[in-house]
């Protein structure tokens, strides 16, 4: 009779104790529900610099504010980064940004105002931010959907190769809506800067829509790159096919680049080649091919038919 007494006292131990854990748990998820909800504007403005992934700062992050400084025209908002020092009403600025609600951006221009650099923001907090801070309601609705601006966008016949006219002038290439900024910046690496860039069409290969997207570097080079999008515009490949660089070459700092090529039938043959005694030299050569929505590289491919060859 005793066992039976201390077993059931047990499982009721144990059942509030369970209780207990869930009911601290649901408090917990709450309380963060809760705090999310009631941060202060400047703080959620704080965290939605912190979420840019190519956000950058020699400045201590866990010590950063943020604060709208000044409102300008046509939606766009100045930011001033800055950082509390000892003693009263003592602040020291550390960065810049500008909000432009109108186009989706956001922008770092501590180092060069003329060459921003555009950030890739969490979509979350900037909607939360906009709407519960700005007061800007429904504003997503104003922008035509991401088929239609890509559908927009020109077509470029292939084959494609190389030339200097092209890496200057970008013929048959367009600058593209604002709105479709966060989705070309998943296409490049963070040394691209997309600011004035311009954008085409490639015809598909395999199912797969596919883009040239001309960009440039930190010092004004061209940078392009070459992305596959599914049926859903959902990357999945990316592929660099043009930079322009200053290498040291057979004791000489000499400048060199990438010579591509595209072919009709999704095939990319680069071809790094360096200026050398005012004589253009192929000192390496790579070749690609677009299956399934990667760029596959056919040198790993021949080797990997070799060693199938080998085994049988």
């Amino acid at each position: 009779m005793r066992k039976i007494i201390f077993l059931s006292l047990l499982m009721v131990g144990i059942s509030c104790v369970g209780q207990t854990r869930k009911s601290v748990t649901i408090a917990v998820a709450e309380n963060h529900d809760n705090a999310t909800k009631h941060l202060s504007c400047d703080e959620k403005l704080r965290q939605l610099v912190l979420s840019c992934a190519n956000f950058k700062t020699l400045f201590n992050r866990k010590t950063m504010c943020a604060e709208i400084e000044e409102k300008r025209q046509n939606g766009v908002y100045s930011i001033r980064l800055y950082a509390k020092e000892h003693g009263a009403n003592s602040e020291s600025t550390q960065g810049w940004l500008l909000l432009d609600t109108k186009n989706r951006l956001l922008k770092d221009v501590t180092f060069d105002p003329e060459a921003p650099i555009i950030l890739r923001y969490d979509e979350g907090k900037y909607e939360d931010y906009v709407a519960n801070c700005l007061g800007i309601k429904g504003f997503s609705a104003k922008h035509e959907s991401v088929e239609d601006l890509l559908h927009q966008l020109p077509m470029l016949p292939l084959p494609l190769e190389y030339s200097y006219d092209f890496i200057m002038d970008k013929g048959g290439t367009a600058v593209p809506d604002k709105a479709l900024m966060p989705l070309l910046e998943s296409c490049v690496d963070s040394e691209t800067d997309l600011m004035d860039c311009h954008v085409a069409q490639l015809p598909a290969v395999d199912g797969y829509r596919v883009f040239i997207i001309c960009g440039r570097d930190q010092i004004g080079e061209g940078r392009f790159f070459l992305c596959s999008l599914d049926k859903n515009n959902k990357l999945t490949d990316k592929l660099l096919i043009y930079m322009a660089r200053t290498i040291r070459w057979k004791g000489k700092e000499d400048n060199s680049y990438l010579h591509f090529k595209i072919n009709d039938g999704g095939q990319i043959t680069l071809h790094k080649t360096v200026i050398h005694n005012e004589k253009e030299l192929v000192i390496g050569s790579k070749h690609y091919q677009l299956k399934g929505g990667k760029f596959c590289s056919l040198l790993i491919e021949a080797r990997h038919v070799q060693n199938k060859i080998s085994l049988n």
